[in-house]
């Protein structure tokens, strides 16, 4: 699985409400940045966006965009393998 596949994967999780499956995609660090960007989000989430940015130093970037019947929110995502060579989301925070 590559960071693309791995970050659609994610995303798929999310609008399934897969969200112990979620949670673990993420560090602890991008764990405490989750909730104040899902925060007005639309609930339930009925699809997403994923777009690929390019990449940052080792790290991915994707912005992903999950919507819903009361509209959308958007974050930036950084993504990398961990030490064990797992994808995760290391960091979080509103698109610019």
């Amino acid at each position: 699985m590559d960071a693309q596949e791995f970050m659609q994967d994610h995303a798929d999780k999310a609008v399934a409400g897969r969200i112990a499956e979620v949670m673990g995609d993420l560090t602890p660090e991008a764990l405490g940045q989750v909730g104040a960007l899902m925060a007005g989000a639309p609930n339930p989430l009925k699809g997403n966006k994923v777009v690929a940015l390019g990449k940052e130093g080792e790290d991915q970037l994707f912005d992903v965009t999950y919507t819903g019947d009361s509209g959308s929110v958007s974050m930036r995502e950084w993504v990398r393998k961990d030490d064990a060579g797992v994808w995760k989301i290391m960091k979080l925070e509103k698109p610019s």
